[in-house]
């Protein structure tokens, strides 16, 4: 039994998420994949997560690698949720995970007066609409649907349960935002090469492996909280990789948690300082978050179905932040959990400054 410290336990977790040393920006797409995918339903929020995670990197490479070469799609996965997925997990990971969000929606969908016969005659024709299309926006998707007589309610909610049903099915993912930020939609077929699919046990075991490069230490309950599943299905994957002695049992603080390769203590390292954004996937990972955010905070990070942008030291939220645009300008605010030293208020200003080099704004920081 190998055992952990707290501090030991972050550090893995932060090495293996990229949140203390961050990789080139060469290896954008590898950034994604290394962490199962990035929160993508804020567009703001997952290019700081990636900022985070990737030195160096510059806005453009984010809108190359989704609108030019394809290599990253945003589309509905983990927790039935936007994220962003390297190009080459999206078949399999939407194999697994899409059916059963589709289904719990379902009973969403029907108060929204999508009931079956709406939804098969719906799916078709964003099929049809969009093959060979250039990529559509929400709104220009409703007026080609409206012309075909399917019977959604444009000004309500039921169009984007629809939409979000054909993603989930594989039908669909999105394109690259319009200038003004909305999002498109395109047909995947068009979008990304034919991709392996697994039988439900082999992609239920490699989602559970996947979730271990990323998130170790942790247990099955993290994985079922990350993923979604129900704690039946993440078992089947997890079970499989204990059967196959795949898995290394370490205990931090008396609790059982795994790995998959033996680990390297980090707890002597120096100060790593990140600006967290808003829902990411650091933050969203695990069933127990008490290891990243101290219980007496969690009511400042976790709220109201949000979760806040933190500051986080050696793998511990100290703190949240918040950015407002005024005029040119960017105004970074951040509190403190406790008052922050000289070497960690200088960290917060580097991190600040590269945010603001990210998205090419002046910012000031308070």
């Amino acid at each position: 039994m190998i055992t952990l410290s707290c501090d030991e336990l972050r550090a893995a977790r932060t090495q293996a998420q990229h949140l203390d040393t961050r990789l080139p920006s060469s290896k954008l797409v590898e950034a994604v994949r290394d962490v199962g995918g990035i929160q993508g339903q804020l567009a703001p929020a997952m290019q700081l997560a990636l900022r985070a995670r990737v030195r160096d990197l510059d806005l453009r490479d984010v809108e190359q690698a989704i609108a030019d070469h394809h290599s990253l799609v945003r589309t509905w996965a983990m927790r039935g949720t936007l994220h962003l997925l390297a190009a080459e997990d999206v078949r399999w990971m939407v194999g697994v995970l899409g059916s059963g969000f589709s289904a719990k929606d379902s009973r969403r969908r029907l108060q929204l007066g999508v009931d079956e016969k709406v939804s098969a005659a719906g799916l078709k024709a964003i099929r049809e609409i969009l093959e060979g299309s250039d990529p559509l926006t929400r709104h220009e998707l409703r007026e080609k649907l409206i012309e075909r007589d399917v019977q959604v309610d444009p000004k309500g909610q039921a169009l984007i349960h629809l939409i979000g049903q054909a993603a989930l099915e594989g039908i669909i993912c999105t394109g690259p935002d319009r200038a003004n930020g909305e999002s498109t939609f395109v047909l995947l077929d068009d979008w990304i090469k034919p991709g392996k699919i697994l039988a439900k046990d082999v992609a239920l075991t490699e989602l559970a492996r996947r979730y271990l490069e990323g998130f170790a230490p942790a247990d099955v309950r993290d994985f079922a909280a990350w993923s979604g599943l129900s704690l039946t299905e993440a078992k089947r994957g997890w079970t499989s990789l204990e059967k196959d002695e795949k898995l290394v049992e370490v205990e931090v603080e008396k609790r059982k948690l795994s790995v998959l390769t033996a680990l390297h203590s980090k707890a002597d390292a120096p100060p790593v300082v990140r600006l967290l954004p808003a829902f990411d996937t650091y933050l969203l990972g695990y069933h127990d978050r008490s290891d990243l955010v101290s219980p007496k905070h969690q009511p400042e990070v976790y709220h109201g179905g949000q979760t806040v942008p933190v500051v986080l030291i050696n793998g511990l939220a100290a703190g949240v932040w918040r950015y407002e645009r005024k005029g040119k300008r960017l105004d970074i605010t951040v509190k403190a959990f406790e008052k922050f030293d000289a070497t960690i208020t200088r960290l917060i200003a580097e991190e600040a400054d590269d945010i603001g080099r990210f998205w090419k704004t002046p910012i000031t920081l308070s």
